[in-house]
C-alpha cells in the first residue's frame, strides 16, 4: 500500500513538473521570436497553466456522497435504480469531473461501466444529482461501499482521483411464484389425526400474545387483554408437537440452486396466506432454524435470510440423520435439485416415518427429466416425489404436477 501511494504522488509530482516544463517551453518560445502572434499564444495559455498549478495544491477531500432508491422492495431480476447526491465544501470552479460507482466484485459482473461511471459538470456548484440503473439484479445483500471521484484540468495534464465512501446496503429478495399450498398427509397415527382435529378447533395451547394484524381471525383476539388495554391483540399458539410441519431446504451447490430458494420462498408465502403455522430450516453446517412461524414479521426474517443465502456443502448424515426436530415432525417438505443418497438416508432416519416426507424436487422444463437410482429408492421407501419445473411452481400441489 506504501509503495503505490509513493507511485501514485511520483506520478502527480511528475504531471506537476510537466506543467511547469509547458510553460517554461512557451515563455522561451515568446521571447525567441518576440512577435504578436508567439505572445499572444503565451498569454492565453497562462490561465490554463496557472488554473493546473493551483489544482494539484488544492485538496479534494471536500466531497461528500448521498444515495436512495426508489425501490421500496427489491427482488431478482428487478432493475436498481439508484439516485445520487454529491455535495462539496466550497465553490472552486471544477470544469468536470468523473464519477465510478465502486461495485461488489462478482455480483454486478454483466453491468456495462458506463451505467455507474459518468462524466458530470460542475462549474461553481456544490450540489450534483444523477440517477443510474442496473438490470436484472441478483438476489443477496449487496454492500456499495462509495465512489471514485476524479477531477482534471483543461488537457488532462494534472488529475487527482480520492474515494468518497458513502456506503449502502441493497438486499434484493429471491423472486416468488403464485400457489396455492396445501397440506400433504400420506401418513398418520392415531395422534396426529387427534391433533388435526384439536387444531381445526382451535383448541392449541396458548404461547403468548402479539399485536393484532390484518387478516387474524376473530376468535384468536385476547379479548381479556382488550378489555384492560385497549387494543387488539391475537393469540399465539404452539402447535402440537404431532402436528408440525417443517420445511427444509437444501443449500448443496447446483445449477438451479436460485429456483430452489425462489421455491422456497413462494412455499413459506403461501403458507403464510393461509394463516398456516410452519417451522423452517435451512440446511446448512449450522442450520438455520425458525421455529413456529406465525406473523408476516417472521416471515421477512425469513426472508432477509434467504436473500443473503449461499450455496454451501454440508455433511448430511451426520448432521440431520438424527435431527431431533425433524423426528418430531408430522410433515416434511423438503427442497432440492438434486435428491442424493445421503439425504435419502437422512431423511429415513429423522422422519418417523419416510411417508411423513414430500421431497420437491426443481427441475429444468426445457429437459426431459428421467428419474434417478436414488428418486427410485426414495419412492420406494415411502417419500413422495413431486418435480417442480422452474417456471411453474403451482404445478407443486397440482395433481398433475405429480408423479
Amino acid at each position: 500500500m506504501r509503495k503505490q501511494s509513493i507511485r501514485l504522488s511520483s506520478s502527480a509530482l511528475f504531471r506537476l513538473l510537466t506543467v511547469f516544463a509547458l510553460l517554461a517551453v512557451a515563455l522561451g518560445f515568446a521571447i525567441i521570436q518576440g512577435s504578436f502572434v508567439s505572445w499572444f499564444i503565451f498569454y492565453m495559455l497562462v490561465p490554463p497553466f496557472i488554473y493546473s498549478i493551483l489544482l494539484w495544491f488544492i485538496p479534494i477531500n471536500q466531497f461528500e456522497l448521498e444515495r436512495h432508491t426508489e425501490n421500496v422492495r427489491l427482488h431478482q431480476h428487478d432493475t436498481l435504480t439508484m439516485h445520487v447526491t454529491l455535495k462539496r465544501k466550497t465553490r472552486w470552479p471544477l470544469l468536470y469531473v468523473i464519477v465510478e460507482e465502486v461495485l461488489p466484485k462478482g455480483v454486478f459482473d454483466t453491468v456495462e461501466q458506463q451505467e455507474t461511471r459518468r462524466l458530470v459538470n460542475v462549474g461553481f456548484r456544490k450540489q450534483l444529482s444523477w440517477s443510474y440503473s442496473i438490470m436484472d439484479v441478483p438476489r443477496g445483500e449487496h454492500q456499495l461501499v462509495g465512489m471514485y471521484v476524479t477531477v482534471s484540468d483543461f488537457f488532462g495534464w494534472v488529475k487527482k482521483t480520492k474515494f468518497v465512501e458513502g456506503k449502502r446496503t441493497v438486499l434484493v429478495f429471491p423472486t416468488t411464484q403464485p400457489l396455492v399450498y396445501k397440506k400433504m398427509f400420506r401418513y398418520q397415527t392415531q395422534g396426529s389425526l387427534a391433533s388435526e382435529q384439536r387444531r381445526s378447533d382451535n383448541s392449541n395451547v396458548v404461547a403468548g400474545i402479539r399485536d393484532y394484524e390484518a387478516g387474524d381471525r376473530m376468535n384468536w383476539i385476547h379479548w381479556k387483554s382488550f378489555a384492560k388495554t385497549g387494543k387488539l391483540q391475537t393469540k399465539e399458539f404452539e402447535p402440537h408437537k404431532d402436528d408440525e410441519t417443517w420445511f427444509l431446504l437444501d443449500v448443496a451447490p447446483s445449477l438451479l440452486f436460485e429456483s430452489k430458494i425462489s421455491f422456497a420462498a413462494s412455499l413459506m408465502v403461501s403458507a403464510r396466506r393461509q394463516f398456516e403455522s410452519f417451522n423452517y430450516i435451512s440446511a446448512l453446517q449450522k442450520p438455520f432454524v425458525f421455529k413456529n412461524m406465525q406473523t408476516d414479521e417472521q416471515l421477512q426474517q425469513v426472508m432477509v435470510h434467504l436473500a443473503s443465502l449461499e450455496e454451501a456443502e454440508v455433511r448430511v448424515k451426520r448432521t440431520y440423520a438424527y435431527d431431533p426436530q425433524l423426528r418430531g415432525a408430522a410433515l416434511i417438505y423438503f427442497v432440492t435439485a438434486e435428491l442424493s443418497s445421503d439425504w435419502v438416508e437422512a431423511l429415513s432416519l429423522a422422519a418417523k416415518s419416510p411417508k411423513n416426507c414430500v421431497v420437491f424436487l426443481l427441475v429444468d422444463p426445457t429437459k426431459v427429466h428421467q428419474a434417478t437410482g436414488t428418486e427410485k429408492l426414495a419412492a420406494s421407501r415411502g417419500m413422495r416425489i413431486i418435480y417442480v419445473p422452474t417456471n411453474h411452481f403451482a404445478r407443486a400441489f397440482e395433481e398433475g404436477g405429480v408423479r
